[in-house]
């Protein structure tokens, strides 16, 4: 039942490291560069991650997401076998609103998260998160230094 019970605390702490500044393509936070292009996405968890396909920044954002799902849960201790099927699904919300970046003023939208999981056993799983997304601005938001 506790690793059940962890399955839900994976899917959270996916979604927030997913969604973090960490998440990012060249030093620049990732979302940016996907917002502008995506209405919706469905990216498979446990599909195949090999090597960096950053083609593109969607592409990016697929092979990511699998890497992240995995790492957190290997933090918990869990093996993806234990997973019929995991998922994420990110919707653009249609209407365009303000919101900060760095202390400025932007338009963009807000992006949904949700983290989907089924067990071996049939037991689902969900987490979201929305977040403020404006499309990429260098001049606006400020480079990390992890980016090369």
């Amino acid at each position: 039942m506790k690793r059940l019970r962890t399955i839900g605390g994976v899917l959270h702490n996916f979604l927030g490291t997913y969604t973090s500044r960490y998440s990012d393509l060249d030093g620049y936070w990732l979302f940016g560069f996907v917002v502008s292009d995506l209405e919706e996405l469905e990216i498979d968890l446990l599909g195949p991650t090999v090597g960096p396909m950053m083609s593109t920044p969607v592409a990016a954002a697929i092979h990511l997401a699998g890497q992240r799902f995995r790492e957190q849960m290997e933090k918990a201790g869990l093996s993806v076998s234990c997973l019929k099927e995991a998922t994420l699904q990110i919707t653009k919300l249609p209407d365009s609103r303000s919101g900060f970046v760095n202390g400025r003023v932007c338009a963009g939208h807000t992006l949904q998260f949700l983290a989907r999981a089924v067990s071996g056993s049939g037991e689902t799983y969900e987490s979201d998160k929305s977040v403020f997304v404006a499309p990429h601005n260098p001049r606006v938001e400020q480079r990390s230094r992890r980016g090369s």
